[in-house]
């Protein structure tokens, strides 16, 4: 699919630079920042300490929206095959948080046993109980993309009356938990289904703070005619508008994303410059998670930091003797305030200071009095690390890494197929019944319609020639790439009469609902390329007779 995944040196080159990146943020954390984080009670206030796992794991994809607006089927499109476990309905059917990784062979491991696996960043998610963990599990299965990324499956967004059923756990919380943790969150949306439900409300919300994460999806675009795709983009940019609180505007990738026939093609060129971008962005992934790691524990250091500074001043504040509840219920009613005198004394930007509301919350269970001071010593370490150690570790990342990725996915070969797009060669499975199909066509069938389109001396029609015809079918350009990828034998980047009739043949068992293999069978090779194959061979064969 993505061509950078199956290059061998330059993957291993990256994965070093990766590897050591994130095992200096491990050193730094543990040394410099955990202490701090121990000893202010960081971990009550906000989130668990990192582990290993959080630092060394593959970038992370959320995928969230309503149901049935095409995220599991968005999973497969990607993958060329489904996932173990995977089901599609037009109902709510993914009812799991599913945590799709890359493995040798299919397997599902359960929520309980998956927060106990260190190698995977999921340990943190203990806390949450059996009702959650009953409704997470882990999808292990081969395939190229996994070897770059890891997908989250998430439940649809309930709309409507079933909004009301209680899940049994906190699905904004859980929500939270990832996006804080994911390098890219993908929304979907469906284009008979922009209506946005409290619930959706809640998830959107959850998302903030993390909004250079966010890409937004409106999926089976194909459905609809220009017009109405007009108006359907306008009212969903609307309907953003009024949750997604931000001055810029939300990226929108328009598209049908699965391997199905286009309803309405005339948009096919706007289809596939958006679904380019998106999986561009996708495979850049793994080029940027070590700056994304970096960032976010910048992010939690600054955070740290000025908590260490909140709770040794409200620390100071408290009496010696008697009116200690008052003096605490007093500083909490004004934390607005205690914030503006800490960033005026300390020199902090007041933009680092965690929500008011739910320092408020926090701070009614706690006994000021028990704060700890602050250790200098543990300080300036922090302070160490922010202004010197994290910016050597920023130079550990190649500064061309931007250049030589952009090159990798434009880098299609002098043999591409006229729909090459940035998702390719996906690992598809086999479909019930496409033995049958797995036969050479008969080149009779097919003959008029090759003479039709005026091939050259040499009995060839060029890809130009080719495009027309094939587009027809109505199918997505990164299904009739592959097609032309199975068809065109001898990579030539032209059809002869028996490759022409191979992609017709290929077409047809495609629209008839069965996956295309992943190599062309050596029963449907054409002619001419098992003479050229045999007459490369012959050569070998007798040099080892001799």
């Amino acid at each position: 699919m993505f061509r950078w995944l199956n290059e061998g040196p330059r993957r291993k080159e990256e994965t070093r630079t990766f590897v050591t990146v994130a095992s200096g943020l491990q050193e730094l954390y543990r040394e410099k920042l955990l202490p701090v984080e121990t000893e202010h009670l960081f971990h009550q206030f906000y989130s668990p300490a990192l582990t290993d796992a959080d630092f060394t794991a593959r970038p992370m994809v959320l995928l969230t929206g309503q149901y049935s607006t095409g995220k599991s089927t968005f999973i497969r499109h990607l993958l060329g095959r489904d996932y173990p476990g995977l089901r599609i309905g037009p109902e709510p059917t993914t009812d799991k948080f599913v945590a799709v990784v890359h493995g040798k062979s299919d397997q599902v491991i359960p929520g309980n046993a998956l927060v106990v696996d260190k190698s995977l960043p999921f340990t943190q998610l203990s806390h949450l109980g059996n009702a959650f963990l009953s409704r997470f599990e882990c999808a292990r299965c081969d395939s190229p993309v996994l070897e770059g990324i890891t997908l989250i499956d998430s439940p649809g967004v309930l709309a409507g009356e079933k909004q009301r059923l209680n899940r049994g756990y906190e699905f904004e919380g859980v929500i939270r938990w990832f996006a804080d943790r994911v390098d890219m969150i993908l929304v979907l949306f469906d284009v008979s289904k922009l209506d946005i439900s409290d619930e959706f409300r809640r998830v959107l919300l959850a998302l903030k703070g993390n909004d250079q994460k966010i890409h937004i999806i409106l999926n089976k675009a194909d459905r609809i005619t220009t017009p109405q795709l007009m108006r359907v983009y306008g009212a969903l940019m609307w309907s953003l508008g009024k949750v997604i609180d931000t001055p810029e505007v939300s990226r929108v990738y328009i598209g049908s994303f699965w391997d199905e026939p286009l309803c309405n093609d005339e948009q096919r060129k706007l289809f596939e410059s958006e679904e380019n971008d998106l999986y561009t962005c996708l495979a850049q992934l793994p080029r940027s998670a070590a700056l994304r790691k970096l960032n976010d524990l910048i992010k939690r250091a600054r955070l740290a930091k000025v908590h260490a500074f909140l709770l040794s001043h409200l620390r100071a504040k408290m009496p010696s003797f008697m009116g200690k509840g008052k003096e605490q219920q007093k500083l909490i009613a004004n934390i607005t305030a205690v914030y503006q005198e800490i960033a005026k004394e300390r020199n902090l930007p007041l933009g680092d200071f965690p929500d008011p509301r739910m320092m408020q919350e926090k701070l009614e269970k706690m006994d000021f009095t028990k704060f700890a001071k602050l250790n200098k010593a543990k300080m300036d370490s922090l302070e160490g690390m922010l202004g010197n150690d994290l910016v050597g570790l920023l130079a550990l990342i190649p500064d061309e890494a931007a250049a030589t990725t952009e090159t990798r996915l434009s880098q299609i070969g002098p043999e591409a197929s006229p729909f090459a797009v940035m998702k390719m060669d996906g690992n598809s499975e086999m479909s019930y019944g496409a033995s049958g199909w797995l036969q050479p066509p008969n080149l009779e069938d097919y003959r008029s319609e090759f003479m039709a389109l005026s091939p050259n001396a040499a009995g060839k029609i060029s890809g130009g020639q080719a495009k027309g015809k094939l587009i027809e079918s109505k199918l997505p350009s990164t299904v009739l790439h592959k097609v032309w990828t199975l068809a065109d034998a001898d990579k030539d980047g032209a059809l002869t009469l028996e490759e022409y009739a191979l992609a017709m043949h290929f077409i047809k068992m495609r629209l008839d609902g069965q996956d295309l293999p992943a190599t062309l069978p050596p029963q449907m090779q054409p002619v001419a390329a098992q003479k050229m194959e045999a007459a490369a061979s012959a050569p070998q064969m007798q040099l080892a007779a001799a």
